[in-house]
């Protein structure tokens, strides 16, 4: 008992500063390049923490693993160089018994993945793409741009020339409107101005020409109008519009792979990517079993070593779920055991090398 608590205090205390070392250097150098790319929003310190919130589930997905793994990697390779391993071997603890620590780490990291992906990943995504949506609304709140396209919802680009009374009246309108599957919207207009309402935003177009093309381009509509009113439903779109299979629960792409029959590219399309949710977590456990006989062999290499070690690790297992999953939705392979194939693989080579250092096969200086 006393060796578990010893083992499992440093092995938790290797997990938890990689985990927050590893999310706070991801997180930041995002936040960096989102700052970027949203520095003309005006983004309040509450925007900047809620996009904490929803891309932290994103990074926590494969940081866990990672965690796990050198977590793993860094208490064997401490143990190895100040020869503790082999005080315990003399004491006749059995390299195994030293694995229990681990293997309870990698269960509860393993439900901790399984959680974060299952439920919190779609809701994070879910929720970024909605932020996205609301920085949209503020920004044609604050008026039009001139002399500047500006894409307003996916699919509608506004373009003027002249604008006034800040953005909201504006003179030689040019509006693109790809919102329809049936048809696109082509408008001209001579002078506008925009109205915002809570949830809903409008443009008031005059003296103007509309022209609708049909998608196969073989039917065309004009007219000319005097005023032409574009309402802009804000909370309908954002309820309408059509999620990510990465935004869908796992019950929701179950059931839009049932709408399709079995080797059709939808079917293998949803069915992939419930497959990866349901395989994917599994690395966080077997990662670790994989990481103590690997950091007993690295010895004085030291913790650079280690590291390098533990990232092609698991690169290799992230290579292997991406061509799983790429033969998956060819229709190569049935998805649950293409990718099954990566934690099979991951689970044989945990068994091998444990047993091949128990035996002394590998490691104490083979």
């Amino acid at each position: 008992m006393l060796l578990f608590r010893y083992l499992s205090l440093e092995l938790w205390k290797n997990f938890i500063l990689i985990l927050f070392s590893l999310t706070g250097l991801i997180l930041l150098t995002r936040l960096v390049a989102l700052v970027v790319e949203l520095s003309s929003e005006n983004l309040a310190f509450y925007d900047y923490l809620r996009l904490i919130i929803y891309l932290a589930p994103l990074f926590l997905t494969f940081i866990l693993p990672l965690a796990a793994l050198l977590a793993s990697i860094f208490l064997f390779l401490r143990l190895s160089q100040d020869q503790e391993l082999l005080a315990f071997e003399s004491l006749g603890i059995p390299f195994y018994k030293l694995l229990i620590p681990v293997f309870f780490m990698s269960l509860m990291v393993f439900s901790l993945s399984f959680l974060v992906t299952l439920k919190y990943q779609p809701w994070s995504k879910r929720a970024f793409r909605s932020f996205l949506f609301e920085l949209t609304e503020r920004k044609i709140e604050k008026g039009i741009l001139p002399k500047k396209f500006m894409s307003l919802i996916p699919g509608l680009s506004i373009f003027v020339e002249r604008a006034w009374n800040e953005g909201r009246r504006f003179a030689v309108v040019f509006m693109v409107d790809e919102t329809s599957p049936q048809e696109r919207g082509l408008i001209f207009a001579r002078r506008g101005k925009l109205l915002t309402k809570p949830g809903r935003i409008e443009f008031h177009l005059f003296e103007g020409n509309l022209h609708l093309v049909s998608k196969d381009l073989q039917k065309i509509q004009e007219m000319e109008f005097e005023e032409y009113v574009y309402r802009l439903d804000v909370k309908k779109l954002e309820k309408t519009r059509r999620r990510s299979r990465g935004e869908m629960t796992l019950k929701e792409l179950k059931t839009l792979a049932a709408r399709y029959p079995p080797g059709h590219k939808k079917h293998l399309y949803y069915l992939t990517e419930y497959y990866q949710r349901l395989a994917f977590p599994w690395a966080a456990f077997l990662l670790p079993l994989i990481g103590a006989p690997l950091g007993a062999m690295v010895r004085a290499s030291g913790k650079g070593a280690a590291f390098f070690l533990a990232v092609f690790v698991y690169l290799v297992y992230y290579f292997l779920q991406s061509g799983a999953s790429s033969l998956a939705q060819a229709g190569a392979l049935s998805p649950p055991l293409a990718l099954s194939l990566p934690n099979v693989f991951l689970a044989a080579v945990a068994l091998i090398l444990n047993i091949a250092f128990q035996k002394g096969k590998i490691g104490r200086g083979k």
